[in-house]
């Protein structure tokens, strides 16, 4: 029983670790994409 539920806690921990870290990352590529293009003189990105 022990064992189940500290399984449980681990799989809750990483989802909990995925969930945020997704969102993060997309941002992260947006801002770094959005800002090679700005470096390479593009004005109209994202549209």
């Amino acid at each position: 029983m022990i064992e189940l539920s500290r399984e449980l806690v681990a799989y809750a921990i990483i989802g909990v670790l995925v969930a945020v870290a997704v969102p993060t990352a997309i941002v992260v590529m947006r801002r770094r994409k959005r800002e090679k293009l700005r470096r390479r003189g593009i004005k109209t990105y994202g549209h």
